[in-house]
């Protein structure tokens, strides 16, 4: 740390899982960060090379063979050669331990130095802190997260959690990468399909008993804009991500959380 208490060394950010979630990642570090003028802000890197990261949920499925983690490695190799002493991996199904447990195994073999923080982890740190009356977390995700039970790790946080049914599910990871109507096929465009598929299981999760949903899809923030949905709070997992990398490299320059009422 330097006097000011800013870390020397630099956030890394690991992108294309897709491109616009690593943007959305590094615009949200942007806006927590407390700063006056361009200066102010803490140092960054962007590393988006989606052409080389397989797919996670079809890893996790089966229908690909290469683990996205032997790419997501070397990305972290040269972040971490850049100066980047804390990192990320803009994805929420990128956590499932299949794939960032190989991660984490690879840089303690070699030696890294970098602080990966895990955004599952941070979720739960953080629903613990801001909103101690949620008993029970809805989820939203791919079927990647949906199959590996990514979120179920809340419950170290003594959280229930609440899933869709198959059939719902089904729809929701259509909602994000359908060719045609998906998020991930025109993120400069929500369609009506989308929104309307994500609302729906939205309101099937506060039925089900959700007394808050977590957004487990770094593409689900562009639908879900507000911080509650039907009166119940909508958990950002990537701008709690953000916040616990400014933490973690400069926690002076940490803005005071101010969305809850």
């Amino acid at each position: 740390m330097t006097k000011a208490g800013i870390n020397d060394g630099i956030i890394g950010i690991v992108g294309g899982m897709g491109p616009l979630a690593g943007l959305d990642l590094c615009r949200k570090i942007i806006t927590q960060t407390i700063a006056a003028k361009d200066q102010d802000h803490l140092p960054l890197v962007l590393y988006s090379t989606p052409q080389i990261i397989g797919d996670r949920t079809e890893y996790l499925l089966g229908t690909i063979e290469e683990n996205p983690a032997n790419a997501i490695v070397q990305i972290l190799a040269k972040l971490e050669s850049m100066g980047c002493t804390v990192a990320g991996l803009s994805c929420n199904t990128v956590h499932a331990p299949q794939i960032f447990g190989v991660i984490k195994n690879t840089l303690s073999e070699r030696r890294s130095s970098i602080n990966l923080l895990n955004m599952i982890n941070e979720v739960g740190v953080f629903i613990k802190k801001q909103y101690t009356e949620v008993a029970n977390v809805g989820i939203l995700g791919t079927t990647g997260t949906y199959r590996t039970k990514l979120y179920d790790q809340l419950s170290d946080f003594g959280l229930g959690i609440i899933n869709l049914s198959q059939q719902e599910q089904a729809k929701v990871h259509a909602s994000i990468y359908h060719p045609e109507y998906g998020i991930k096929s025109d993120t400069d465009m929500v369609r009506k399909e989308a929104r309307e598929i994500l609302f729906s299981a939205a309101d099937s999760l506060i039925r089900k008993k959700s007394e808050a949903i977590i957004l487990g899809c770094t593409e689900l923030p562009f639908v879900f804009e507000d911080n509650f949905y039907n009166g119940i709070p909508v958990i950002d997992p990537t701008l709690i991500f953000a916040r616990a990398l400014i933490k973690a490299h400069s926690p002076r320059k940490l803005k005071p959380w101010l969305l809850k009422s």
